[in-house]
């Protein structure tokens, strides 16, 4: 299966934000048609388009409050590992475990 986008990545209100009983959901479509995911540098870019839009998703929780740092954190590693997962390509997945160091792309 090709897929040309990502279909959300989402940002769950946890519980330390979230209302009892509530849970917010924001989210941001990622497009990704135009790259090449056997490639090092299409993969790269993927991977950066999905951080981004774990950061925009995850925005609401941002702050320099390093108590409450944590929150944005998590939120976004859990977007990124979301969006990652949802795209479902090796090449894609192993950038990310190996966070694109030292990364050789190879693909049949």
């Amino acid at each position: 299966m090709n897929i040309k986008t990502l279909l959300p990545i989402a940002a769950l209100a946890f519980s330390g934000f979230a209302a009892a009983g509530t849970r917010d959901v924001n989210s941001v479509t990622v497009k990704f048609g135009d790259l090449n995911l056997r490639s090092q540098a299409g993969v790269a870019s993927l991977h950066k388009r999905i951080r981004n839009a774990a950061e925009s998703v995850c925005a609401q929780y941002d702050t320099r409050v390093l108590g409450l740092r944590d929150g944005y954190d998590t939120c976004v590693k859990q977007a990124v590992e979301q969006g990652v997962k949802a795209v479902d390509n090796a090449n894609l997945t192993h950038f990310h475990v190996v966070k694109g160091k030292g990364v050789v792309v190879a693909s049949n």
